[in-house]
């Protein structure tokens, strides 16, 4: 069951008067659109290579994750945005706050407990594995493009027609929500987690882990690497144990294997 969900004629307005009370996360203006192949993309057109912008899409045909996964929202159910920052901002401490305020908007919608962080940063239900939301940093030019998808209202049909697997929607966990208000709710967190110590950060990123002690198998330089999951520095190391030893991976240029 979806909740109401408010007109789309009322965002920007929405959103560039959240972006006015945020203290730490530097954006002053807001870009709706319809539809987007990308807002990655779009937030780069619109921005004008200017910091500071927000670019938000009703449906997003064309989105993509990390190492260029597909993230597609056609049947505009779900929140796809991105932010559009300045090139100084602090790459490790960014993605350490972006990860817990988008699974902490997750759980504060009803979900609660159920979300957890997969390393690097998917929002996951702990129950079945499978991807609420994630999250995209990429350098362009003089930007920084923070990308954010959540899935909302999306139905396992939505899924099936897209052939998209390991996906599930807020409303799927009884836990539907305003698009609007969720996104208002993110940046809001995002600004509040910058607020934060890093250590502080770094403890809420692994009370909701859920790799460490489990056997996974993550891909580095062209190899394969499987064992058990000894421990995870979110931005920087991950420690496996395999059938030869320890191997020590970096987190900047490691991805995970999923089955």
């Amino acid at each position: 069951m979806n909740a109401p969900d408010s007109p789309i004629h009322l965002w920007a307005d929405a959103l560039e008067e959240c972006a006015q009370r945020l203290e730490n996360l530097d954006l002053s203006r807001a870009v709706v659109l319809a539809e987007t192949a990308s807002t990655q993309a779009a937030a780069v057109q619109h921005s004008g290579g200017k910091s500071g912008l927000v670019c938000i899409a009703s449906r997003q045909t064309g989105g993509r994750g990390r190492l260029g996964r597909q993230w597609a929202d056609d049947v505009g159910k779900g929140v796809s945005m991105t932010l559009a920052l300045n090139d100084e901002v602090d790459g490790a401490r960014f993605s350490l706050a972006l990860g817990v305020a988008v699974a902490e908007a997750c759980a504060d919608v009803g979900p609660g407990p159920r979300v957890g962080l997969r390393w690097p940063n998917d929002v996951v239900d702990r129950p079945t594995g499978s991807k609420i939301a994630g999250v995209l940093i990429e350098k362009q030019s003089d930007l920084t493009l923070v990308g954010i998808g959540i899935n909302v209202y999306q139905t396992q049909e939505d899924w099936q027609r897209v052939g998209q697997t390991g996906a599930i929607s807020l409303a799927a966990l009884d836990a539907p929500a305003d698009r609007l208000a969720l996104a208002l709710e993110v940046l809001s967190l995002i600004d509040q987690k910058l607020g934060e110590e890093p250590k502080s950060l770094a403890e809420q990123w692994h009370s909701r882990d859920t790799l460490t002690g489990t056997s996974q198998t993550f891909e580095h330089d062209g190899k394969r690497v499987t064992g058990l999951v000894e421990s995870i520095d979110p931005t920087n190391t991950l420690i496996v144990r395999t059938t030869s030893g320890l191997v020590r991976l970096p987190a900047s240029s490691t991805s995970l294997v999923h089955s």
